[in-house]
């Protein structure tokens, strides 16, 4: 009997620690006192770093501070009471909706703070898929605001705000700006997928190889920035592709320049692992090779392989035509 309760609260203990702050939708981060806070600096690598096992022996392993904080979805709680400052005070969180000169509702973020009300207006639609998180991602004991949502065809857009809701401005990203950025650097084009030890963990497009989406994580820097803690995309979902016109791959060497080059025949197939976003991809092939592939973005055709489109490389890429 002792063995059998012993092992129901070992099992009770381990899914309370994989539901993680992911399920935490309805509960509120109880105020603590403030820690001091602790910087983290923008990590910028040159190696890939996937979280597949093979390409293991490719990276370089770098210290990353990380940040320790709360975190929790509210937007089926609004308006959502917390204390944003840490300073004993409640303040109300909530969202209301505006037009603009298109006449087209949408939302602004509202701040209800010692008696005033504070607006920020945003590009995400009333009719549309949002989001609204609290966490702390500078670890002071405050929150900041993360309002995300979906401007129409899976375009998404992250406004983030301190406890003031002052604008916190993402770091320029050189491969977002593809697809165009709007109000400068107070937007990211991507959408939140949760908090990871502190870590805003995001979505972006890729739309290499057929990927669509990768993974990036993203922490307050010394600056004040909201920055990404590497420069790759790692992809969750593995997808195989499989070649059909014989094309150049190069080694995945321990650095971001590629190695010697060796030839994909037709019939092999590939499983994305990570990408820069801007001009390589990293693959392992069914065999287990390690490969990167140089690609050139192409307005009309996606991306180019050695001058040619990549839809004619490959059977099905799911994103192309």
């Amino acid at each position: 009997m002792r063995k059998y309760m012993a092992f129901l609260l070992g099992g009770l203990l381990l899914l309370s620690a994989l539901t993680g702050c992911r399920a935490a939708q309805a509960a509120a981060p109880a105020p603590t006192s403030a820690p001091a806070p602790t910087a983290v600096t923008q990590v910028i690598t040159e190696t890939p770093v996937p979280a597949a096992e093979a390409l293991q022996t490719l990276l370089e392993e770098e210290a990353v501070e990380r940040l320790q904080g709360e975190c929790v979805s509210v937007v089926e709680e609004l308006p959502y009471e917390v204390d944003l400052d840490n300073d004993g005070t409640m303040e109300t969180v909530d969202l209301a909706a505006y037009t603009k000169a298109d006449d087209y509702p949408r939302w602004a973020v509202v701040l209800l703070q010692n008696g005033q009300e504070k607006r920020s207006e945003t590009w995400i639609p009333c009719d549309g898929w949002y989001d609204l998180w609290v966490g702390d991602l500078d670890n002071d004991g405050g929150y900041e605001i993360f309002f995300h949502g979906d401007t129409g065809s899976d375009d998404y857009m992250i406004y983030g705000f301190r406890a003031d809701l002052t604008p916190i401005p993402f770091a320029p990203d050189e491969r977002l700006y593809r697809y165009g950025k709007m109000e400068g650097d107070q937007v990211l084009n991507a959408r939140v997928e949760g908090f990871e030890e502190g870590h805003l963990v995001v979505t972006g497009p890729v739309d290499m190889l057929g990927t669509h989406d990768g993974l990036r994580h993203y922490a307050v820097n010394e600056a004040g920035v909201m920055a990404p803690l590497s420069t790759v995309w790692t992809f969750e979902e593995e997808r195989t592709v499989t070649v059909t016109k014989a094309l150049t791959a190069y080694e995945a060497g321990p650095r971001k320049e590629p190695g010697a080059a060796f030839p994909l025949e037709a019939g092999e197939k590939l499983t994305p692992l990570c990408s820069d976003g801007f001009s390589r991809l990293w693959f392992r092939t069914k065999a287990g090779k390690n490969g990167v592939l140089l690609m050139t973005p192409d307005e009309e055709n996606m991306w180019l392989i050695d001058g040619t489109p990549e839809a004619e490389f490959f059977e099905v890429l799911y994103y192309a035509g």
